[in-house]
C-alpha cells in the first residue's frame, strides 16, 4: 500500500538532485505534424515550458533530456537551463534507462544523488509542488512522486455483446492520480531499470517499478499530493488549458 504525504512536511536537507526530461514519445492520440512536445504555447515549445518550470527550483541546476534518434527540433531550441542530450530507445522505460545510465556514465556516481523523472508534456508543473517532493521524497527509501486523489467516482468496465457497462465502483479513497515529476535514488533506480529489462518487464513509470520490486513497506514510493492543473497534454483539447494556465503561471 502506497504511503501518503500531507502538503506541509518538510525536508531535513537537499541532496544532488539531477533532473532528467523524458521526451522521446510520439504522442499519436494527440495528432498533429509534430510530436506534442513541440507544440507552441505562448512563443515556447511545450517542452521548453517543462524545462522553464523545472529551472525555478533552486536544487535543479541542469537538465538531461531523452530525445528520439531523429529529431531535429530539440536541439535548435533554447531553454531555462543547461541541456545534455541523450537518445532514447523503443519505450519509454528503455529512455529513462538511457537517461540514468547517461547521468551515472558522465560521473554522478555519489550514492546520495537522486534522480528527478519528468513527462516532457506536463509544462504546467508548479515549481512549489517539486520543491515539496524533493523535499519529502528525500527523507524516504524508495523517493515519491506528485499525486493527486481522485475526484470522481471511478466505475470498473464490462464488455458485453459490444457494450461497454459499469460492472463495478471502486473504493475512491483509496485512489490517487501519478503524476510527474517522480524522484528516486539513482543507485535504486538503475539496479531497477536494468534488472526489469533483464527480465524483459515493461512499466508505465518509474514508480511502477519500485512498487513491482518492493519487499516491504518502507520499498514503496511515497505519493506527495500534487496539483491537478498539472495534466499530462494527451489530447488535442489539453492545450486549451495549458495556454489559459500558463498565461498566469
Amino acid at each position: 500500500m502506497p504511503k501518503f504525504a500531507s502538503k506541509s512536511a518538510q525536508a531535513i536537507t537537499t541532496p544532488r538532485i539531477h533532473a532528467l526530461i523524458v521526451a522521446a514519445g510520439v504522442g499519436k492520440r494527440f495528432g498533429g505534424s509534430l510530436p506534442k512536445q513541440y507544440t507552441r504555447i505562448h512563443d515556447q515549445t511545450v517542452l521548453q515550458h517543462s524545462v522553464a518550470a523545472l529551472a525555478q527550483v533552486a536544487p535543479i541546476t541542469h537538465c538531461h533530456i531523452v530525445i528520439a534518434r531523429d529529431d531535429d527540433i530539440a536541439k535548435t531550441l533554447d531553454f531555462a537551463l543547461p541541456i545534455t542530450w541523450v537518445e532514447g530507445g523503443a519505450e519509454r522505460m528503455d529512455s529513462v534507462r538511457h537517461g540514468v545510465q547517461a547521468i551515472w556514465q558522465a560521473g554522478f556516481d555519489s550514492a546520495d544523488d537522486w534522480v528527478l523523472i519528468h513527462d516532457a508534456a506536463r509544462p504546467c508543473v508548479q515549481a512549489t509542488d517539486v520543491t515539496r517532493l524533493i523535499a519529502q521524497a528525500t527523507q524516504q527509501v524508495a523517493g515519491g512522486l506528485l499525486a493527486v486523489p481522485v475526484r470522481d467516482t471511478v466505475k470498473r468496465a464490462a464488455v458485453q455483446n459490444g457494450q461497454t457497462l459499469a460492472a463495478a465502483t471502486l473504493a475512491r479513497s483509496e485512489l490517487w492520480l501519478a503524476q510527474t515529476p517522480q524522484l528516486f535514488p539513482i543507485v535504486k533506480l538503475l539496479e531497477y531499470l536494468q534488472q526489469a529489462q533483464t527480465l524483459g518487464l515493461g512499466f508505465t513509470d518509474e514508480a511502477s517499478l519500485f512498487e513491482h520490486f518492493a519487499t516491504q513497506p518502507c520499498d514503496y514510493p511515497l505519493l506527495v499530493e500534487g496539483s491537478h492543473s498539472n495534466i499530462k497534454l494527451t489530447f488535442a483539447e489539453d492545450i486549451v488549458f495549458a495556454e489559459a494556465w500558463l498565461v498566469h503561471a
